[in-house]
């Protein structure tokens, strides 16, 4: 058998045992796991005419699969990644202690955009999903303290993209024009124990982002520049009575990502450099009463995605890499007194997309790979005092979008499919029959780009320089049963991108 290089890999494997599987459902797949899912679900359907159900228990990897070949019930892959791990959704409540999904969690079957715990140890649920623990839930959930999906149903036609609430009120925004079967353009408030949509109806000529919630007003924060039936330039305050658009309107001149309010102020991230006629980038404080900005102003060089509040600050995420004139990498602690980046300074080597302070942690998710002075894929705990990871690791597999903490639980939601698993660098192999990764472990320090299987001596090419711990530059020869590196050694001076063997020679490209 031989790999084919660094192709898409649909290009090379759309055939298999008789079956072909459609571009689109090559393309298409929740929580980002469809490639190497589709793969293993071809392979393994010879002989059931039409199948193309992708195996939930087969496990899947934290980053990309490059190549792959099949030796009697294993399948060997090879590929970027450090983690394999089962497929466990979109949706879950880690262990604050260990980082392990809780056990029976329910899992979402689409990505997750919004979390909001519900003040009862339980958390609502917002995102472009259509199940939740095997029952039907059309982008809202609400998933109780027992991890039992509750029979709160709203229903939206569209994604959701923010959430709030305030009293017995939640409010959703996002692309939706329907929910409950009731006409609500982008943005709806909802009975938070009964799941029935209520009359309140703003309507935004586009999508909404960000909410915040205080007293008798909703915050809206988007791409919108009508709502509450007046003109709003991407960020709003409603009548949480009535739906109508409030005298406030600082107006913002590009989107608005993050919004949070306290004591008299409302706090706004996101892309704008004006905001209430003041130059503000990114990041501004706004008077709650009159929508003048306050002197506060932090500067931040790249987009504001997450707000969240500390005792005497407010932490910050996204994509920038200074605040003011201090350098900080995507996450920063600024004083709610001075607006100044304060010392802390974990450092994401990746944009930061969710932010979640509870007692001495804070808890950051976003598309990162290292943080706080540690490797940690997408999700971390930082120390408030030291600004260091600490040792809370649940490592996901895609993209964090959105953390929130409930009965001292940690929910996070995403476009990922897998959390945690185990530690398999760069090469696995799975056994067929379980899914799950055999103790096989060659532990590669580089991307494996290519594989070829000749007899018992397993190829592999890439950009890598060790394979367990030996020397080898960018190409190796492994004994198959063990996983070592066999005596051949055909050092390159560049990554090796494909491999095949033929007649007793290796060629490689």
């Amino acid at each position: 058998m031989m790999a084919m290089g660094r192709r898409h890999p649909f290009e090379v494997r759309r055939k298999c045992a008789g079956h072909r599987v459609p571009r689109s459902a090559a393309r298409a797949g929740p929580c980002g796991v469809t490639a190497l899912a589709l793969v293993l679900a071809c392979l393994l359907s010879a002989g059931r005419a039409g199948a193309q159900a992708a195996r939930q228990d087969f496990y899947i990897t934290n980053g990309t699969v490059n190549a792959q070949v099949l030796a009697g019930n294993s399948l060997y892959i090879g590929g970027s990644f450090t983690n394999v791990g089962p497929v466990i959704g979109c949706g879950v409540p880690l262990d604050p202690a260990t980082g392990s999904p809780v056990p029976g969690f329910p899992q979402v079957n689409g990505h997750v955009n919004a979390v909001l715990a519900d003040g009862s140890g339980g958390w609502f649920v917002g995102g472009a999903f259509s199940q939740v623990g095997g029952a039907s839930r059309a982008n809202l959930a609400h998933v109780r303290s027992d991890l039992s999906v509750d029979d709160w149903n709203p229903g939206a036609n569209d994604q959701v993209l923010a959430l709030a609430i305030e009293g017995g009120t939640v409010y959703a925004g996002g692309a939706f024009t329907s929910v409950g079967g009731n006409d609500r353009s982008r943005l709806v408030a909802i009975d938070a124990a009964t799941g029935g949509v209520l009359g309140w109806n703003p309507g935004a000529n586009d999508l909404v982002r960000a909410l915040a919630a205080s007293g008798n007003t909703v915050y809206a924060g988007g791409r919108f520049s009508i709502i509450g039936e007046a003109p709003r330039n991407y960020v709003a305050a409603l009548d949480a009575r009535t739906g109508l658009a409030l005298p406030w309107n600082p107006g913002a001149s590009l989107e608005v990502y993050a919004l949070a309010a306290r004591s008299g102020l409302v706090y706004a991230g996101g892309q704008f450099t004006m905001i209430g006629g003041q130059s503000r980038n990114r990041i501004a404080a706004v008077d709650s009463a009159t929508g003048v900005p306050a002197m506060w102003n932090p500067n931040a060089n790249g987009q504001v995605s997450a707000i969240a509040f500390g005792a005497t600050s407010v932490y910050v995420g996204g994509s920038f890499t200074t605040i003011g004139s201090t350098s900080r990498l995507r996450v920063a602690e600024i004083s709610t007194a001075t607006g100044a980046a304060t010392a802390w300074d974990p450092s994401a080597n990746g944009s930061v997309s969710a932010l979640a302070v509870s007692g001495a942690t804070v808890y950051v998710g976003g598309d990162f790979l290292s943080i706080g002075g540690q490797l940690r894929s997408r999700l971390a705990a930082i120390d408030v005092g030291t600004a260091l990871a600490t040792a809370w690791n649940p490592v996901a597999y895609a993209t964090v979008q959105a953390i929130a903490v409930s009965g001292g639980v940690v929910y996070a939601g995403g476009t990922f499919g897998g959390v945690g698993g185990q530690v398999r660098n760069n090469l696995a192999a799975l056994d067929l029959i379980t899914g799950a990764p055999t103790s096989w472990n060659p532990n590669v320090n580089g991307a494996v780009l290519a594989l070829a299987l000749n007899g018992n001596t397993l190829y592999a090419g890439g950009s890598f320089t060790q394979v367990g711990g030996i020397a080898r530059n960018g190409l190796a020869a492994l004994d198959l049963p063990s996983g070592t590196p066999l005596a051949w050694n055909a050092a390159t001076d560049g990554q090796v991108t494909a491999i095949t063997v033929d007649n007793g020679v290796v060629y490689v490209g």
